[in-house]
Order: structure tokens, then sequence, then C-alpha cells
């Protein structure tokens, strides 16, 4: 099966566009949309931003992509840049088939390879938390400076971070609690596992990945594993993918205004796999 990934458009067309040209290239079975793909929508407005975006903007985008190929599959991974609320427009196109939502508890299985997806971060100084947890549960809380933000029974509110951390399941946690596909299969996380060159920022000592995912990718070993969030990290390392515990770990980075993807044979992934860029 021929498989394309990219992640961490945030909305801009310029990619989306060249992303339209990569799928007519390679006409893949499966494109796979890995997180941070909606623009930043507003913090007292989010269904009349960012959630209308996927409607207008989204969803015309891959309605042409699966005329135009249509034995293609769209897979689609919520990110921490995402409102909980965008969600449920782009569960309202899964309901219409023109897409999947890729979620760590439901197995998505395609041409006889399996997905699972996990949308989490660790916190960030972002300002939206819907998708953003502790890493682990003994995790200190970070508190960044400025507002933070989360969707609530009754809208959206500021938060407290201490108490909004400490309220929900850690990344540990929920993929405690990921459904485990048959093999073969692939994980697909927005977040890049620790200490592995997918996970650096400039300017920053330390790496920045998931100890969770890590492990999950250690202890469960996927076909190979697609993250994202972190994609200034290939121009700092120059490693767009590792090896964790012999499971190859892909982080494609992204740039304004160059697409970064990758695109691979399920079959026969290390002797085709390919970079858009860093070929």
């Amino acid at each position: 099966m021929r498989i394309c990934y990219t992640s961490d458009f945030h909305g801009r067309s310029t990619l989306y566009d060249q992303l339209t040209g990569l799928l007519h290239q390679e006409e893949p079975d499966v494109v796979i949309l890995g997180g941070d793909m909606l623009p930043d929508g507003e913090d007292q407005d989010p269904d009349g931003t960012q959630a209308a975006w996927v409607d207008v903007q989204l969803r015309p985008r891959v309605e042409a992509w699966k005329q135009s190929l249509p034995a293609l599959s769209v897979a689609f991974l919520m990110g921490n840049h995402d409102w909980l609320r965008s969600e449920r427009a782009v569960r309202a196109q899964q309901d219409a088939g023109l897409l999947v939502l890729l979620e760590s508890q439901r197995i998505w299985s395609h041409q006889g390879v399996s997905f699972i997806g996990c949308p989490l971060s660790p916190p960030t100084p972002h300002w939206v938390k819907d998708y953003e947890r502790l890493d682990e549960d003994a995790d200190a809380v970070t508190d960044f400076s400025g507002s933070a933000w989360a969707t609530g029974p009754d809208g959206i509110a500021e938060v407290q971070v201490e108490q909004h951390f400490r309220s929900r399941p850690s990344m540990a946690a929920e993929l405690a609690a990921a459904t485990i596909p048959p093999e073969p299969w692939i994980f697909v996380a927005h977040t890049p596992p620790i200490d592995t060159g997918l996970d650096r920022l400039p300017n920053v000592e330390s790496p920045i990945g998931s100890k969770a995912v890590r492990r999950f990718i250690e202890s469960h070993q996927p076909l190979c594993a697609l993250h994202g969030h972190v994609h200034e990290s290939p121009e700092v390392t120059g490693v767009w993918c590792q090896e964790v515990a012999g499971v190859l770990c892909m982080n494609p980075g992204q740039k304004p205004d160059r697409l970064h993807a990758v695109c691979f044979d399920s079959d026969r992934l290390r002797r085709s796999l390919w970079h858009t860029v860093r070929e």
C-alpha cells in the first residue's frame, strides 16, 4: 500500500496546494494528515474560525482529492493547536465518508494495514490546551506565561494550568488504554518520541519529545511511527527518520512555503521511503 504522510500545515493554502500536486504525482492509497493541519482559531470563537475552516476550506479540498483520485483514503489526526470543538467538524466529514479520524482506541484498517493515532502533546507555551497532557503522571506542571484556554462543559474558558493538567489523564495513561492493532500496523502520534533527533527546537538545549510515546513504540513495535509537532527538528538536527528499538520513526518537519512529506510502500518500507525535500 502506498502511503503519503505530512503534518503541521497550520492552515497554509500554499502547503495544501503542494500536497495536491504530490498526491497526483504519487497516486497513494492513503494520505495521512498528522496534526496541526488547521489554522489557529480565535480563543473565544473556535466554531466561527477554526471549525468553520474545516467546513469551508478543508472539506472542498478533500472532495477534490477524492474526485480526481477515487481510490484515495484520507486519514486525519488532531494536534495541539487544534480545538476539541473542531473535532466535531472533522467527525462530520468522517460521517460523510470523506476522511477517517485517527484515534488511540479505535483501529482503522485499510488494505491489510491497521492504524491508530495519538493527537496529544506534553504542555507547551501555546494557549490551546484541549490536546495537551502531562507526559507522565508524576511530571511537574510548567506554568508558561500568558493565558491558557480549553473546551469545557460551558464552552471555551480560560483555565488554571495546574488544575487543568492534574484533572486529566496523562499521555502515559491514555496510551496505556490504547487498542493495539494486529500486525502490520502504523502508529501516528503527533508528538515524536523523546531524545531521537526528531524532537529538538532551535535554541532549546533539551529534547521535547514524549517519554510515553517512546515507551509505547518500544513496547508494542509498530511497523513504523509517524510524527510531527516539532516541525523545526529536521532543520536543527539534520534527522527526519530515526530507529527506536528497531522501529523506524519519522518526522518530516515542515516549512511555511515548501512541502515536507514522506512517501513509502508499507510492504517495502525502507527501500521505498523518500522525503519530498531531503531525498
